[in-house]
């Protein structure tokens, strides 16, 4: 029996190499793409913090911005308004919006349902 054993492992055994090359090669791929995911990870972790940390300053900024207009339009008055040059506007339009036109779909404007 063992001589059977032998002569069926003889042929299969350059096979065997090969899947161990090839194994050995899928881990180390494996593992340096690994590696690049994991820093594209702490990338877009820093990315995001520092988004965070400019739309904190942005905010600020719209904060102050907003007091300010709210100072100004505090200031404005219908004469101080004339004074500056302001017109009353000639004649006003009204302008009716139906509940189709109010929606902006693709089949309301193809009239499709």
């Amino acid at each position: 029996m063992k001589r059977h054993i032998t002569h069926i492992a003889i042929p299969y055994t350059p096979l065997l190499n090969r899947l161990a090359l090839v194994m050995c090669a899928c881990i180390v791929l494996s593992l340096f793409l690994y590696g690049i995911f994991l820093l594209q990870a702490v990338v877009h972790t820093a990315g995001r913090a520092t988004a965070e940390r400019r739309i904190d300053a942005l905010a600020t900024k719209t904060s102050a911005l907003e007091v300010q207009y709210l100072a100004k339009t505090k200031e404005l008055t219908p004469a101080r308004a004339q004074a500056l040059g302001f017109v009353p506007p000639a004649s006003a339009s009204v302008i009716y919006a139906t509940a189709a036109s109010r929606s902006l779909g693709y089949n309301s404007l193809h009239g499709t349902q």
